[in-house]
């Protein structure tokens, strides 16, 4: 009887030790996903605006079985950029990172050519038509489609405190002679110059007050051409 008894609380202290080694180990970690880049961009690769590939996905396993993964930090705009794709393992909390940077190249703006004059203040005649003439590269490839350019504006600035006065104006009209043309090997674009604001009168006489602008065009892809002018 005191054998028995003596077995069973030797089993129950066994079962007990047991029980509680189960329950005290900790569970196995989950594996570090390995990921597989899905797309067109590679690391380090440089493209042209406007002929970036599509953004990349990507997939991820956890010992052969298939894990979440997403990527982030695709953009096609000019700049250096990183992207990051992201794997979750099944515990939803080991992770495995990559990392694959690109850089987005700018269009080639040429131009403004004569009789527009860069890097200098165009003197003309207020009322006249300024002719802007310019060229646009994709690259190696010349644009010729009128879709290229996002605006061509004028903005006015004090001539002496170089301080814009206003918001810029649209340069191109829908008026015959004043809508942005390629022809000839480039863009033509018809400025009709503002008349003189008057100023306070000068011996009983409204006398004409100069008044100078900046041109700027801007491509599709965020790049500018500008020039200045001086009204007289």
């Amino acid at each position: 009887m005191i054998r028995s008894k003596l077995g069973r609380t030797l089993l129950g202290a066994v079962l007990t030790v047991a029980f509680t080694t189960v329950a005290l180990a900790p569970a196995s970690a989950a594996s570090t996903p390995v990921i597989t880049w899905q797309g067109s961009i590679a690391d380090g690769a440089s493209y042209v605006f406007g002929q970036v590939p599509a953004g990349p996905t990507c997939t991820a396993t956890e010992d052969l079985v298939p894990v979440s993964c997403v990527v982030t930090g695709y953009s096609t705009a000019v700049g250096s950029h990183t992207l990051t794709a992201t794997a979750i393992a099944s515990d939803l909390v080991t992770t495995a990172v990559e990392y694959r940077s690109y850089t987005v190249t700018a269009w080639k703006l040429k131009g403004f050519y004569k009789p527009v004059r860069m890097n200098t203040i165009n003197k003309v005649k207020a009322g006249s038509t300024v002719p802007l003439k310019f060229k646009i590269y994709q690259g190696t490839t010349k644009k010729k489609s009128t879709n290229a350019v996002a605006s061509l504006t004028a903005q006015r600035y004090d001539c002496t405190t170089l301080a814009p006065i206003g918001a810029a104006v649209p340069i191109a009209s829908t008026h015959k002679g004043y809508r942005l043309k390629y022809r000839n090997g480039a863009y033509h674009q018809n400025w009709k110059t503002p008349k003189l604001p008057k100023s306070a009168k000068a011996k009983g006489k409204p006398t004409s007050v100069g008044a100078c602008y900046t041109v700027t065009l801007t491509a599709k892809d965020a790049s500018t051409l500008t020039a200045n002018f001086r009204l007289k």
